[in-house]
């Protein structure tokens, strides 16, 4: 077996390792510590997100959960207990998930591969998985895994696809780099990128998420949009009105939502949810209240139920 044929088990063992790093008595445990605090800007940028499924959790309280890439302390597993819902974290490195559940930050965790889960179909009713899809080697068969462990539903949280957006000032600025950078006889590098970790970047789209759903016949799907901003120490800096990184996070957001309302730009990141059954009313009600689209999928004619 060549180094190109076994490339997903390398990418699988450095993420497996990565956390190490993070874990107690690594180089990195006391930044790792960070993410527990809940009165940081960086705290606040992800609760932000995490009320995008707050809709679901509400209207279908006795749901279990399943959390997938949530290796940083089970940090979305335990926003989901604190709505009082059953949650099992998992992730393909336990370092961190371990001591979580030392300290009753999380009830229970699993190590688990993505892209091949243990559990049997329909396991779950909702899985959930933020921000780590675009970790995976292989996204797509994690998708499909998720699917196939839950019985209601699937939601991704993931970056937007800024190459396949057709708002007019993103083509625009984009088409204007390209030739800025041809004129200096440079390459188009933001068209791909990789991480630390060893990974390709992956991001998706409405577009794409939709054609999942129709594959299997699936018949609804949401979608919400937020946009989101990063800066190095927000991990460290207060809430406050009167923080540096705060103000400056605030206003390129908003400065984004309305080019996004405008329509010459399209959200930074998506919520994307794959419904395995047509939701309930009070649901679907309850997430356009909340700002998602709600899409139904065309019935397949030659596939029948």
């Amino acid at each position: 077996m060549n180094s190109k044929d076994n490339f997903q088990e390398k990418s699988y063992r450095q993420h497996q390792e990565h956390f190490k790093e993070f874990s107690s008595g690594g180089k990195n445990e006391a930044y790792a510590k960070t993410w527990f605090e809940e009165d940081t800007v960086d705290a606040w940028r992800h609760q932000r997100m995490y009320q995008l499924i707050d809709p679901i959790l509400i209207e279908d309280p006795q749901a279990k959960w399943l959390t997938v890439g949530d290796g940083r302390y089970g940090k979305d597993a335990n926003y989901i207990l604190q709505k009082g819902c059953e949650a099992l974290a998992t992730d393909i490195s336990d370092y961190l998930l371990e001591e979580a559940k030392d300290i009753g930050y999380i009830s229970a965790y699993k190590m688990e591969n993505a892209e091949s889960l243990s559990f049997q179909d329909s396991k779950f009713d909702y899985v959930f998985c933020k921000e780590a899809y675009h970790h995976f080697p292989r996204p797509m068969l994690a998708l499909y895994e998720m699917l196939r462990v839950a019985s209601k539903g699937v939601i991704l949280i993931e970056p937007n696809d800024g190459q396949i957006n057709n708002r007019i000032l993103e083509i625009f600025l984009r088409d204007l780099k390209n030739i800025i950078k041809s004129i200096f006889g440079r390459k188009n590098t933001e068209r791909h990128f990789f991480e630390e970790s060893g990974n390709y970047v992956f991001s998706i789209s409405r577009r794409e998420i939709e054609k999942v759903a129709l594959g299997l016949n699936y018949k609804v799907v949401a979608f919400n949009g937020i946009n989101d901003v990063y800066f190095s120490g927000v991990e460290y800096e207060k809430l406050s009105e009167r923080g540096p990184l705060q103000k400056k996070i605030k206003f390129r957001i908003n400065i984004k939502n309305i080019l996004c309302r405008l329509g010459f730009m399209d959200y930074g990141i998506i919520s994307a949810i794959i419904f395995k059954e047509a939701p309930p009313k009070e649901l679907i009600q309850h997430l356009a209240k909340s700002g998602y689209e709600i899409i139904y999928l065309p019935d397949n004619p030659y596939i029948s139920g």
